[in-house]
């Protein structure tokens, strides 16, 4: 197979980025309804992407921009 670079356009997510805190992810857990399993909670995220409802969202985004 033969590549083509002048043709190489790279798949790339249209992000902005603002400043965050720090945020202990212990007190988060039992609020994220995505974290099936409280006691392995990092377990879910070692998937790398996964949907999560947008409450679960908001929840992370206030106390990451607080």
């Amino acid at each position: 197979m033969r590549v083509h670079w002048n043709d190489f356009e790279p798949y790339r997510r249209n992000v902005t980025f603002y400043p965050a805190n720090d945020v202990p992810i212990l007190p988060l857990i039992d609020d994220l309804d995505f974290i099936r399993n409280k006691k392995s909670w990092g377990y879910t995220f070692r998937v790398g992407f996964f949907e999560m409802k947008q409450t679960g969202f908001n929840l992370i985004r206030d106390r990451l921009l607080a």
